[in-house]
C-alpha cells in the first residue's frame, strides 16, 4: 500500500462500465473515465475527502505508479460524489 504524503493523494482509476441490453457489463480500461477512488491522502491535504470517496480528476494531472494506482496534487481534484439528492 502506497501512503500519500505532503498535499497529495494515491487514487485508483474507477473503470468505466457499459451493460448490455442481455446485462452483460463491459469494462472498458481503455477510456478516460474521470472517476477515481481515494486510497489514501497526505497530511496537508486541506479538501474534504477522505479513503474510499470517489471524486472526478483530471489524469494529466496525475502521476502512475502502478497498474491503476496513481498520485494526484490536491488541486487535480475537480469534485467528490456524493450521495445527496440536490
Amino acid at each position: 500500500m502506497l501512503q500519500a504524503v505532503g498535499t497529495k493523494l494515491v487514487i485508483q482509476r474507477i473503470a468505466r462500465q457499459e451493460q448490455t441490453t442481455g446485462g452483460i457489463i463491459i469494462s472498458n480500461q481503455q477510456e478516460q473515465n474521470p472517476r477515481a477512488c481515494i486510497l489514501s491522502k497526505g497530511t496537508d491535504v486541506k479538501i474534504a475527502v477522505e479513503p474510499g470517496d470517489t471524486v472526478i480528476v483530471s489524469w494529466p494531472n496525475t502521476l502512475q505508479v502502478r497498474d491503476d494506482y496513481y498520485i494526484v496534487d490536491e488541486t487535480g481534484v475537480y469534485a467528490k460524489e456524493t450521495t445527496d439528492a440536490n
